[in-house]
């Protein structure tokens, strides 16, 4: 469990700077996160079962000014790291009971995120200022640009990491949903694919 937890918080981490802090290729979106973290943790068709539909429910934030969507990240991270390792744990996979489960369970992270976000914008000003304070005895900002990465790196991998901890909750409530329960949730799912086309 340590090592999944360690390789998730690594690639999801990742991800989080990549969002707004460097490079923006668009490997932290959730189509392209969940079957990369998917594969990391040895289930890339779990990840993209994950990944498609956040996709498509995130699909209308926009990051503008100073309007910030909910965090789609850090969701499909922690989403997709206890639904793979709680899908092998079950034999199951990720299947939609699971699904539901995972984004019933963890969609508050996505909220959480958003508020991670904003601090980590006002602690970049603060670390602007400081770079335009030091400009005359220290003209490379570079370093002081490199500790503004290190926030949503640190947040984002932290939760990850613990959500590998709480998967085999997550298989343990799959394993123990009754025929009725698991209808329920394949339905939830569908609905949740549904209402984000």
């Amino acid at each position: 469990m340590f090592v999944a937890g360690a390789v998730a918080a690594l690639v999801a981490g990742v991800a989080a700077v990549e969002r707004k802090g460097a490079l923006q290729l668009m490997l932290s979106r959730p189509l392209v996160l969940g079957p990369l973290l998917g594969w990391a943790l040895g289930d890339a068709q779990g990840g993209l079962v994950i990944g498609v539909p956040l996709e498509l429910l995130f699909l209308g934030g926009v990051n503008l000014g100073g309007s910030l969507p909910d965090n789609e990240t850090l969701l499909a991270g922690a989403m997709t790291t206890a639904a793979v390792l709680a899908g092998k744990a079950t034999g199951t996979g990720v299947d939609p009971p699971l699904a539901a489960l995972a984004l019933l369970l963890l969609f508050p992270l996505a909220l959480v995120g958003r508020r991670l976000e904003r601090r980590t914008e006002d602690r970049n000003n603060a670390l602007f200022e400081l770079a335009f304070a030091k400009a005359a005895e220290e003209p490379d900002p570079f370093p002081i640009n490199l500790r503004g990465l290190v926030l949503p790196f640190v947040a984002t991998a932290a939760i990850c990491f613990a959500v590998a901890f709480f998967s085999p909750i997550l298989a343990v409530l799959r394993s123990s949903c009754s025929p009725r329960a698991v209808s329920a949730l394949t339905g939830s799912w569908h609905a949740v694919w549904a209402l984000a086309a």
